[in-house]
């Protein structure tokens, strides 16, 4: 049921409904009032017998809730900290004893009856994965920067965007309340996010510095990437070429029919779009600039959106980074303060940065046979990387996004061809279809392009279930390595589609030395006979019990003195944690029933009406609240036989062949104190103890069939419970009387839902009888304010005519 509403019994403005006492000068509102307080006043009586009922319902379902929460976490063979599995208490630690050198590579879970009756005499061999290790692939001599040259420095012209990061904000201008509403602001991105057709996305690096059309073409993509404007049935932006000027329109609407957007007139990116207001006046850009108004006032994009300059120039203040030896530096070119004059010093000032950062003759800059600057690593066994992060700089430096000596892992597999084998491909197209059915263990990797970076290959190939392997790239040794994700005889590693093709794609990659899996083999002594047994997974399992080996050793010894023992325990501090958690969430739910049950009401606190509580402030009307709520389940049958119950707990398991003295020796002991309603005392000391030294026995006190936990889960299942079929197909008497937010089925399905719904139908008929009386009331009022209106009227008449 929703909260009770509202108790006044003020009837607001009602002269708006005839004469209020205009002519008779009566308190006509006030009189009514008193003539419909009685209905008004059985209205207000229900609605406080209402919240009382309400308290009532959620009191019960207070205790209800604790109930089954004791079942979920503790009281039943699913619950999240079971006491009622007896696995639970058993000796499930296995540890190892024996010579530390051999019981460091040893590890055991599992049976403790199995631990006592094995030791390891060695292990003769691990368990391998099946490898796969490619030959040594090609390492360049020098990285060549064919963007630099001595040549190039002097004449070479370098296109910057005067675009990017800028931006276009639209949105609706109103002329009546001069103000600009914002929709939406696009920033003009280096990179976006493009939906291939295989449901995948590639992320797409914007060229500012290419031609007009290619720009065009990925800005829209990355209008479309980010739905811009065109959410929700809205109306989109495009971009489009008209000769060299671009143009902005605004794609078909479907919910906003008629709306326009324009442009704020601040937008950074207007000037770098070619935009020029001409005679346009401030207000007409200040109301925002129409589309057609922008369209119309725009001269060449090429040479709006674009600056050059020499390259020398262009360098300056630009970084690249550079790896080598596992150490990453960024170097700058050209420092802001630097005057180079030729290419000559711009090598030795080069040099000199490279040699601060990674020592003197690490890294060498020096000239190609076309003049181009290379780099050169002193050890070539180290990898060298050399990379620029923006689209501008790696074409004005003549690189991709990362230059290495040896593969480089982030750039596609077609910038890599040639150190991956690859390089009898002459196109993409060729190495396109080449990768159509790259496969691994028979698994067909699906995906792969030319444009795929080798990380790519990588991860397609990991996340192949079906392949089975791990794919990685050694840099230091520049080779391949798989494995198979399983270990054991039998596992192997094939590629390609025709594992005898090594022309194959696959093959070409990661062709090489393989070596097939092996089971791993441990000596052990089991009841006094030696044996051997193997296993797949370097996981031996005897009998239940489940023994870990990390290395290889050999004691020497056919007795069980000289290998690795075992030896079992309960894990004593959990098993007390939980048991001492436990009893504190059920002496909880004891002390909210004692207190419930037993607590008188104060009669002077009844709920507040409305107009009581606009007269209090928050903590006045808590405080209330908290004092009217107390007793409110005093007497209650339902929990009078609840506690009468959870106090009869001991009783019933003594009667059933428990040991009190047993349960005192564990640490459990039933409180004296008659007022406690049956509380359970916990000595966690005596319960340790216990656990230590018996916990076979700990566990039948528990779990046995009329031990601990059954004993209370079969008293509370009678008043709660989340399972219906194991009580009579009953939820339990406090549910059935209250409901209970954890059984949504049972929230209208109870004796006070149904009381609460009888009240508010009452109050429902009671509200139309006193809007009936009112109206009554003001209807006769009404006629007797225009009869002493006539006879007012009359009266002054008369008055006239004796003049």
């Amino acid at each position: 049921m929703s909260s009770v509403s509202r108790t006044s019994s003020s009837l607001g403005n009602t002269a708006l409904r005839g004469f209020g006492g205009l002519a008779s000068g009566i308190d006509r509102d006030a009189l009514i009032e008193q003539m419909t307080a009685r209905t008004t006043s059985k209205i207000t009586s229900k609605k406080q017998a209402m919240t009382k009922l309400e308290w009532k319902r959620d009191a019960y379902r207070s205790i209800s809730n604790k109930i089954i929460d004791l079942q979920d976490n503790y009281l039943s063979y699913s619950a999240t900290k079971s006491l009622k599995n007896s696995d639970f208490f058993a000796k499930n630690q296995v540890s190892v004893q024996g010579d530390p050198d051999y019981t460091k590579y040893i590890s055991a879970t599992g049976n403790a009856d199995t631990a006592s009756r094995v030791s390891v005499l060695g292990v003769n061999k691990l368990a391998t994965s099946a490898t796969l290790i490619s030959g040594e692939k090609k390492t360049d001599s020098a990285i060549t920067l064919g963007g630099i040259s001595a040549s190039d420095f002097s004449n070479k012209e370098i296109k910057t965007s005067n675009l990017s990061g800028t931006k276009l904000t639209f949105g609706t201008y109103s002329i009546t309340d001069k103000k600009f509403t914002e929709e939406a602001t696009f920033t003009f991105p280096t990179s976006y996010e493009k939906k291939l057709d295989n449901g995948k996305t590639e992320t797409v690096t914007i060229d500012y510095t290419a031609s007009s059309d290619k720009i065009v073409e990925q800005l829209n993509e990355a209008l479309d990437s980010q739905g811009f404007l065109g959410k929700d049935g809205k109306s989109g932006i495009k971009f489009t070429l008209n000769g060299d000027q671009i143009q902005i329109s605004q794609t078909p609407s479907i919910t906003d029919k008629g709306k326009s957007y324009v442009i704020r007139g601040t937008s950074s990116a207007l000037k770098s779009l070619g935009f020029n207001s001409g005679n346009m006046n401030q207000d007409e850009i200040d109301n925002g600039i129409s589309l057609k108004e922008f369209n119309d006032h725009t001269s060449s994009f090429e040479a709006a959106a674009i600056t050059k300059q020499p390259l020398s120039g262009y360098l300056k203040g630009k970084s690249i980074s550079v790896s080598y030896g596992g150490q990453t530096k960024n170097i700058e070119l050209i420092g802001d303060k630097e005057e180079i004059k030729d290419f000559k010093a711009f090598k030795d000032s080069l040099q000199n940065k490279l040699d601060k950062a990674f020592g003197s003759g690490k890294v060498t800059v020096g000239e190609g046979q076309n003049g181009s600057l290379t780099f050169t690593a002193k050890d070539n066994k180290q990898t060298l990387q050399i990379s620029a992060d923006s689209k501008e700089l790696q074409n004005a430096l003549g690189i991709t996004s990362t230059q290495s000596n040896k593969i480089s892992t982030g750039s596609s597999l077609w910038e890599n061809r040639v150190k991956l084998g690859l390089g009898k491909y002459n196109t993409k197209e060729e190495l396109n279809d080449a990768l159509k059915n790259f496969t691994v263990n028979g698994a067909k990797i699906d995906n792969i392009t030319a444009d795929t970076t080798v990380d790519g290959l990588l991860t397609a190939i990991n996340n192949n279930k079906d392949a089975g392997v791990t794919a990685i790239y050694l840099g230091s040794e520049n080779k391949f390595v798989l494995s198979s994700n399983e270990k054991g005889e039998g596992r192997k590693i094939t590629l390609g589609a025709d594992p005898n093709d090594t022309a194959d794609a696959a093959n070409l990659i990661f062709g090489g030395v393989s070596t097939d899996g092996t089971d791993g083999e441990m000596s052990i002594l089991y009841n006094g006979v030696q044996t051997t047994i193997t296993s797949s997974s370097n996981t031996f399992s005897i009998d239940g019990l489940d023994i870990r080996a990390t290395n290889t050793f050999n004691t020497g010894s056919a007795t069980a003195e000289g290998g690795v023992s075992f030896t079992a325990s309960a894990d004593t501090e959990k098993v007390t944690e939980t048991v001492k958690k436990f009893i504190e969430a059920y002496n909880a739910m004891i002390d909210e029933v004692r207190t419930q049950a037993t607590t008188k009401p104060d009669s002077n606190y009844k709920p507040l009406t409305d107009d009581q509580k606009n007269e209090m402030n928050e903590t006045s009307i808590k405080n209330w609240e908290d004092k009217a709520k107390e007793g409110i389940l005093y007497n209650s049958s339902a929990l009078k036989d609840l506690d009468n119950a959870t106090q009869g707990i001991f009783s019933s398991m003594m009667m059933n062949g428990v040991s009190y003295d047993d349960l005192e020796k564990i640490g459990i002991s039933f409180s004296d104190d008659y007022t406690a309603g049956g509380k359970i005392v916990f000595d966690e000391e005596k319960f340790k103890t216990a656990m230590d030294s018996d916990p076979e026995k700990v566990s039948d006190l528990f779990t046995g069939t009329h031990g601990i936990v059954n004993t209370i889960d079969s008293t509370l299942s009678t008043y709660a419970t989340r399972y219906a079929s194991k009580n009579g197909n009953s939820y339990g008497v406090l549910i059935e009387e209250a409901g209970s937010e954890k059984l949504s089925l049972t929230l209208t399905n109870n004796s006070i839902y149904k009381e609460l719904k009888d009240m508010q139908e009452t109050i429902t008929n009671l509200q139309s009888q006193l809007s009936t009386e009112q109206d009554r009331y003001i209807s006769q009022f009404t006629q007797m304010e225009r009869l002493i209106n006539q006879m007012n009227s009359q009266s002054s008449y008369l008055s006239q005519l004796g003049g």
